[in-house]
């Protein structure tokens, strides 16, 4: 089961003009607990009076850089109270409830291995995807990589500094190319713009050594962005879907979450008893099919149960079907072998059964 543990921010550092760089201290007797794999995330909560705000943020570190410290990047975004108040008040010193880190946005690594790998991000996107590519150069020296970064301008390019240190120490084996969408680039114009298909079939003839079809590509960023690329790499390129790895900042709003929702007004209009499982104990209550969501009723009872995002992105909410079915109606987090096995994102979810049971121990 998932908790929430007290870490202090010994580190509160402006990154850009409006992101900051935060790195919580793990005690000791937390080391395991918040052990991680590059590319996951942080869920983080705050409670705002009546309100309990619960935000993912990616790890920026890699686990062999063997620091003591997990680090975030927090955007502040307009109107965001959590983002606000972390880029405005928090200060060195404070404490933020933070569960264990979270999340599958990553591949195995290997000495042996000698690989290509591309990262492109975009703002803030840059925090899974600096991971990965990190733990990849320090894990497998035969190997390379590929940063296409893309920010408004050069003033805004968040851990650049950090980047073009690690350029210099990985010289050959790190390629980072900046692009920029709103300021003129002072080395080539085919790095301005934004990150697109067209933008990276005009990268691919420059930077012509990469093995396309042979490389391992992170992306994370806006969901035009990730999509686009994501379909390109995989229809046009036909580059196998399992090296094809994307993190959403947030729930895509698209025409297939539409069709989706149509086929949620298919589903049975009935009541069903809903049981979960959470800690080894059991909470049971009734839920109308086409009201609440599994999780939101949940929470309307006041059960502990895990959640962040509640929009399909993150694997929080996450439990496994052990009787009834469900109807599960987005879903950007569980792999189809997650699904399989039956697992499901329980804010998603609504009963189709009239028994239903969940298992949020897993």
């Amino acid at each position: 089961m998932h908790h929430f543990y007290p870490l202090k921010a010994i580190k509160v550092r402006k990154e850009t003009n409006d992101s900051i760089n935060i790195a919580f201290e793990i005690p000791p007797n937390l080391k395991n607990e918040f052990s991680f794999k590059q590319g996951q995330y942080l869920n983080l909560r705050f409670v705002f009076g009546d309100e309990d705000l619960r935000r993912s943020y990616s790890i920026v570190n890699a686990p062999t850089e063997g620091n003591a410290e997990l680090e975030i990047l927090v955007k502040h975004l307009d109107g965001g109270k959590v983002s606000t108040y972390l880029n405005n008040e928090l200060k060195a010193g404070d404490f933020i409830e933070v569960m264990a880190p979270m999340g599958h946005f990553y591949t195995n690594y290997h000495p042996s291995n000698e690989k290509t790998y591309v990262g492109l991000a975009a703002g803030s996107g840059i925090s899974p995807v600096l991971s990965n590519l990190k733990e990849a150069l320090y894990l497998e020296p035969k190997s390379k990589a590929y940063l296409f970064f893309s920010n408004k301008s050069f003033d805004q390019i968040i851990f650049r500094k950090e980047i073009d240190e690690l350029a210099e120490k990985f010289n050959g084996r790190l390629k980072v190319v900046y692009i920029l969408s709103r300021e003129k680039h002072f080395e080539d114009e085919l790095f301005e713009g934004r990150i697109t298909a067209g933008k990276l079939e005009l990268l691919f003839a420059r930077f012509e050594e990469i093995p396309i079809q042979g490389a391992t590509y992170f992306i994370c960023g806006p969901t035009e962005m990730i999509k686009g690329i994501s379909d390109y790499l995989k229809n046009d390129k036909k580059v196998p879907s399992l090296q094809i790895m994307y993190e959403y900042y947030a729930a895509p709003d698209d025409e297939e979450n539409a069709e989706m929702s149509d086929e949620f007004k298919a589903i049975p209009n009935l009541e069903s008893m809903v049981t979960v499982i959470i800690d080894d104990d059991e909470y049971s209550f009734h839920l109308n099919s086409k009201k609440n969501s599994i999780l939101d009723q949940a929470i309307k009872e006041k059960l502990p149960v895990p959640f962040a995002c509640k929009g399909g992105v993150c694997c929080t909410c996450k439990a496994q079907v052990l009787e009834g079915e469900v109807f599960m109606e987005k879903n950007f987090a569980l792999t189809d072998d997650e699904v399989a096995k039956g697992y499901v994102l329980t804010c998603q979810c609504h009963p189709t059964t009239n028994v239903v049971m969940l298992n949020y121990d897993v």
